[in-house]
Parts: C-alpha cells; sequence; structure tokens
C-alpha cells in the first residue's frame, strides 16, 4: 500500500522548507516595489564576492577537476555506488539523457553563439588581441569551451558523487550534510545540515525563478517574431501556465516515467537540432571550429584556471569567476538528484556519464554554434555588435538563422527546444528540493512528495511572471549567484570529503 504524503499534513522540515519559501516572495516583492535600489544593492554584493574571491572560484574549480580525473583513473572507480548487490534503476542512455538535460537547462541554446561573439568583439585585454580579429576568433571559442567544458562538469560530479557514495552506504537523511560525513563523523550537527539544506535550496529557487524568467521572455520572443500583432503582456502568460501544466504532468509521474521521457525526447531534440545546423550550415567550417576550439581549450586551460594573466581582470570577473560562481550555487542542490539516481552503477561509470560525457557533448555543441556564428560575425562585426548591445544576447541565435537561410525551421525547432529543456530541467530540480523538503522521507528515494513539487514548481512559475511583468528579472538573478559563496565553502569541504574516501575508500564506504 502506498503512502500518500500531503504538503497540507506538513511533511516538511520547517526550518528547511518555510526560510526560502518567505525569502523568495519578500525578494520579490522588494524587486517590484523598490526595483532600483533592489538591484544596485544586490549587484553592489556580488560585485565584492566576484572581486574579493575570484581566485577562490577558480582554484577551487581547478582542483575539483584535477579530483574528477584522479578518482576516474583510480581503485575507487570500481566501487558500485549502493553495494555490490545494487542494481541500476535507470537504463545508461535514459541516465545520460537525464543527466545531461538536469545540468544544461537552457544554457547551451543561448550561449553557443551569443558567448563566443562577446570574446571576439570584447576581447580581454590580459590577452591583447584586436576585436574581431582572428587571434580573437580563435581565443573565443577555447574560453567557451573552459566556461561549458569538463571543470564546471567538475563543479557538479564531484558533490554528486559524494552525496551518492555516502547516501547508498547505510541508512542516511537525504540532506546536503551527509557529504561531510568523512569530515565531521556520522552524526554532524542539526545546525549545520538544516543550514547548508536551507541556503542551498534558496540558492536553487531563485535561479529557477531567474532562469524561467529568462526562458519566458525568449519564448515570448520567439512567437512575437511569427505573430507580432500578440499581446506581450498576454503571451508571456500563456507561456508561463504553458510550462507550469506540462511540467505538473511529467511531476506527477515521477523520475522513471515523466523526468526520464522528457529527457530522452529532450536529447534527441538537441541530436536533430545539432546534426540540421551541420547539414544545412558549412561542414568544412564547423569542423575546423570544433578542432580550434579544442586546441585553443588546451592551450588556454592552465591560464584561465589558475588566472596566470586575467587574475584582477574585469573580463576575468564578467566571465569566468561569475560562470563558476552560478555552477557553485546550483552544484550542492543539483547533486542530491544527481546522486540519487545513480545507484549500482560504478565510481567510473558515474563519472564517464556525469562528467566526461557532457562536457564532451557541450563541447561539440558549442563548437558547431559558436564557430558557425563567429564566421558570420567575422563578415559583419559591426552589425553583430549593435544587434548585441541594443537588442540583447538572447537576440544572437536568431540573427544567425538568419544567416543561414532558414530562419522559420531552425526559430520554431528553437522554440520547441527552449519549451522542453526548461520543462525538463525543472523538473529534476523541484524533484531535489521536495526530496530535502520532506520531513518524512520515503522508502524509495526515486520517490519524492508530488505535491511539493508542485508547489515548488507553481510558486517559481507564478513568481517569475510576475518579475518579468513588473520589475524585470536581474535582482533574482543576482542573488542566485550570491549563494556560489557559500557553495564555494561548502564545495571545498566536499572536494577534501572524497580525497579522503579516495585515499581509504575502506575507511567510509561500508557495504562494499
Amino acid at each position: 500500500m502506498i503512502h500518500k504524503t500531503s504538503f497540507f499534513q506538513f511533511n516538511v522540515r520547517p526550518w528547511v522548507f518555510w526560510p526560502p519559501f518567505i525569502l523568495l516572495i519578500l525578494a520579490v516583492s522588494i524587486s517590484i516595489f523598490f526595483p532600483d535600489s533592489f538591484v544596485d544593492v544586490s549587484r553592489n554584493i556580488q560585485q565584492s564576492i566576484l572581486t574579493n574571491f575570484s581566485l577562490g572560484f577558480s582554484w577551487v574549480s581547478f582542483g575539483m577537476t584535477l579530483l574528477a580525473i584522479s578518482v576516474f583513473f583510480s581503485p575507487l572507480g570500481n566501487y558500485k555506488i549502493g553495494g555490490k548487490s545494487a542494481v541500476p534503476r535507470l537504463t545508461k542512455t535514459s541516465w545520460f539523457a537525464i543527466v545531461l538535460c538536469t545540468t544544461i537547462a537552457v544554457g547551451i541554446l543561448f550561449w553557443g553563439s551569443a558567448e563566443p561573439l562577446s570574446h571576439f568583439i570584447f576581447p580581454p585585454d590580459f590577452k591583447g588581441f584586436e576585436p574581431n580579429s582572428e587571434e580573437a576568433r580563435s581565443f573565443a571559442l577555447g574560453a567557451l569551451y573552459f566556461h561549458w567544458g569538463f571543470t564546471p562538469y567538475a563543479i557538479y560530479a564531484v558533490p554528486a558523487l559524494v552525496f551518492a557514495l555516502m547516501y547508498y552506504s547505510g541508512k542516511q537523511r537525504f540532506s546536503l550534510g551527509i557529504m561531510l560525513r568523512p569530515l565531521l563523523g556520522n552524526s554532524p550537527h542539526r545546525f549545520w545540515e538544516t543550514g547548508l539544506d536551507m541556503f542551498s535550496l534558496f540558492a536553487l529557487v531563485t535561479g529557477m525563478a531567474a532562469a524561467l524568467g529568462a526562458g519566458i521572455l525568449s519564448l515570448s520572443g520567439g512567437f512575437l517574431a511569427f505573430f507580432p500583432d500578440l499581446n506581450p503582456t498576454l503571451l508571456t502568460g500563456v507561456v508561463t501556465l504553458g510550462i507550469l501544466i506540462t511540467f505538473i504532468i511529467s511531476a506527477s509521474t515521477g523520475i522513471e516515467k515523466g523526468i526520464k521521457n522528457l529527457s530522452l525526447f529532450n536529447l534527441g531534440f538537441f541530436f536533430l537540432i545539432a546534426i540540421l545546423f551541420v547539414i544545412l550550415g558549412e561542414k568544412g567550417k564547423i569542423l575546423s571550429s570544433i578542432l580550434t576550439g579544442f586546441n585553443q581549450y588546451f592551450s588556454n586551460f592552465a591560464d584561465l584556471s589558475l588566472q596566470l594573466n586575467g587574475a584582477g581582470n574585469k573580463w576575468t570577473y564578467d566571465w569566468t569567476t561569475f560562470n563558476f560562481a552560478m555552477w557553485m550555487a546550483w552544484a550542492p542542490m543539483t547533486a542530491l538528484f544527481l546522486g540519487k539516481i545513480a545507484v549500482g552503477r560504478t565510481v567510473r561509470e558515474f563519472l564517464l556519464v556525469n562528467w566526461f560525457l557532457p562536457a564532451l557533448f557541450c563541447l561539440v555543441w558549442m563548437g558547431i554554434f559558436g564557430g558557425t556564428t563567429l564566421d558570420f560575425a567575422a563578415g559583419n562585426a559591426q552589425e553583430y555588435k549593435d544587434l548585441f548591445e541594443n537588442s540583447g544576447p538572447e537576440s544572437i541565435i536568431y540573427k544567425v538563422f538568419e544567416e543561414m537561410g532558414y530562419f522559420k525551421i531552425f526559430a520554431q525547432l528553437f522554440i520547441i527546444g527552449i519549451f522542453i529543456s526548461y520543462v525538463t530541467a525543472a523538473d529534476s530540480s523541484t524533484d531535489a528540493l521536495a526530496s530535502i523538503s520532506m520531513k518524512k522521507q520515503a522508502r524509495d528515494p526515486f520517490r519524492s512528495d508530488t505535491n511539493l513539487k508542485v508547489i515548488w514548481g507553481v510558486l517559481i512559475g507564478f513568481l517569475s511572471w510576475i518579475m518579468i511583468s513588473y520589475s524585470g528579472i536581474d535582482g533574482v538573478r543576482i542573488l542566485s549567484v550570491i549563494g556560489g559563496l557559500p557553495s564555494l565553502f561548502f564545495l571545498l569541504l566536499v572536494s577534501v570529503c572524497l580525497l579522503m574516501v579516495l585515499l581509504s575508500p575502506k575507511n567510509y564506504l561500508n557495504n562494499q
């Protein structure tokens, strides 16, 4: 007999659920009534963090990358998550699809074109390249690969692996605190455990609200390109409602149906768009861009990772530090979901699916879209620069579609891709939110409280619509980045814990 949980029976951890819930509503309210002050204060705090902790974000990220490589080739790679008798719940294809769609959300759809263009027209001072030059073009691809390659995926993979090993090594509470068990022992203080869960939950919720707001605006912009007479305000409401209805249907069917099927569809959609882009584009140039990207990536890896030349530079703060802070803010909570679906897999399989393959997919994708964008921009740099500055980075990909001569085909596919990508990411993220909010944990870790998933999803959707209608998403997006600071220190400790497990696995993995 399945025991149904209900929000109205207060199946929540009060100090984990209510503070982020109330703070999110409060933050959105302040952004509506005091938009300029809210954004200014938030931006000043964010800039202070990016400036003062820039080296910390870079060095910890670099260390996590080295740690992922070390674990992959170590004897620990043979250990099975959940013990020798554990059985996987997902096929490898479904597992990879869920991991990829959970981690990239809609990011690669936008930044695959917009980010390399920015590096091309505004190259960093410390490199000494002329804007729009061939050197700037090559560097732009290498920087794009760096920001979307093996380093950011290590930021996700390391805590997810530690959580998976600790959670399935015994009967553990579904909490971030168990990641620190090698350092703190089997019973971390409840204060620290609750605080970690609460702050990480807030960082993910604010990030989701800002990401959904951006997604709604982009979807609405796509529809308006085809139907310019539509009412923009009404359109954003309809788009939001469509996302929520699809999300609720998916959320009610669980990981092994809703999330899995959406992710497989989304993965197929990514491959379809990429293949069409290659077929309809210039294959020779695309292949050249991919190879250039890899070459520049490895050439600049040490420099960008350790800030050998870029320390204290505005470009480093605005791109590398900002990106890694954002990845770190989302990583602890995302790690809970990625870790719990990995049962029955070896550590080496885990790193292959959660670290190496998603990063490789992103790099090839970025080479295809980034290279094509730079080829077009090289022939008309000023027009692309004006479009970037006046219409925003989200407009660049649509310009590329026009240049290719297949605007309607790609724009329609792109709109569908954005929609499905966000619903897929929201489904897995709210699963983590619900799991960590639950007071009474389900016996099956693959089952979380559907009521809580829907409550978080509806709240985030409603507040996102309120923001884009009345105040903008900048302030709440900045709050998410600010969450990267406590995550930086937490992930440093988690990395130490993984190093301890790597050096002496038998001391910490009881079921092997």
